[in-house]
């Protein structure tokens, strides 16, 4: 790619990238492979991240319906291996607790809760998958990408149109954290800072599609995007394991079970969240904050 590649055609080759991605591994999770689960999740949420990065470039309404589908998509799939990371998770910190604190059959309690969660995850995806809709989804994406609604703002050469995207991504990070910043709720708070850690994730994705054009400096931008990303999407997890536990102590309680070892659990990914918000200012720190444009040029 070069510099007076038209910003259409990069958008194109992006999505056909992860299009051809997402058929790839449709046929893997058919044949029996379920990290398929999770590799079909990131190709259909970074289509969805291109729509909206090169949504000025967009004529009509199909990149909004596309995107719904996509969104679709990827509330499907999500309960299979939304169930898988936690059961991970889960185990992973009842491994390291010491034996005395660890009362009741809790690894048997999480493991029938969350396989259970998994399983029904997995068949409601199969159907969608054989389903008309998705069905649909593929013939819209194919028509997408061999025949692209653009206006007259994708011919303009990359060089000059790509920056100009990236920093609307770059500027909706930084108006989201302003947002967490004069927030005083916890539970809103909360709700903030995941919206800035989708906003950093799409960041990412559009400066992962424009590094082939603009090189180093977009790869870069993508990386500090994606420790963003990263750090908060720990942070997620520790609101969702939180809400689960609740969940799983309910039912042991109702089975007659010792719920404490939940409550520790519960305590510790609160202890988690918390180290994670104290880390978060200095990773954002990290991104430009105004200046993109001179930024990219190294």
């Amino acid at each position: 790619m070069t510099l007076e590649q038209p910003t259409g055609s990069v958008f194109v080759d992006y999505l056909g990238q992860h299009r051809n991605r997402l058929l790839e591994q449709d046929a893997l999770l058919r044949s029996g492979e379920q990290e398929s689960v999770h590799q079909m999740r990131v190709a259909a949420r970074r289509m969805r991240s291109a729509l909206a990065a090169y949504r000025p470039v967009l004529a009509g309404d199909t990149p909004a319906a596309l995107t719904d589908e996509l969104r679709w998509l990827g509330g499907v799939l999500a309960p299979a291996r939304d169930a898988q990371v936690l059961q991970a998770r889960l185990d992973g910190i009842l491994r390291q607790e010491p034996a005395a604190l660890v009362r009741g059959p809790v690894s048997q309690r999480i493991d029938t809760e969350l396989g259970a969660w998994a399983r029904d995850g997995r068949a409601a995806a199969q159907v969608a998958l054989g389903g008309e809709r998705y069905a649909r989804l593929l013939s819209d994406l194919g028509v997408l990408v061999d025949s692209p609604p653009f206006d007259e703002s994708a011919a303009r050469p990359a060089r000059t149109l790509l920056p100009k995207l990236l920093r609307s991504d770059l500027a909706r990070v930084h108006r989201r954290h302003r947002v967490w910043e004069r927030t005083d709720d916890p539970a809103l708070k909360e709700h903030h800072l995941h919206q800035v850690r989708k906003a950093a994730k799409r960041l990412r994705y559009a400066a992962e599609s424009a590094a082939p054009v603009l090189g180093e400096p977009a790869a870069r931008l993508a990386g500090l995007a994606e420790a963003l990303q990263e750090l908060l999407g720990e942070h997620q997890d520790t609101v969702v394991t939180r809400s689960v536990l609740l969940d799983i102590a309910a039912h042991a309680q109702e089975a007659g079970e010792d719920t404490f070892t939940f409550g520790r659990l519960h305590a510790l990914e609160e202890a988690r969240a918390d180290a994670i918000v104290a880390a978060y200012p200095a990773v954002l720190a990290g991104l430009p904050d105004g200046g993109l444009r001179k930024w990219l040029r190294g």
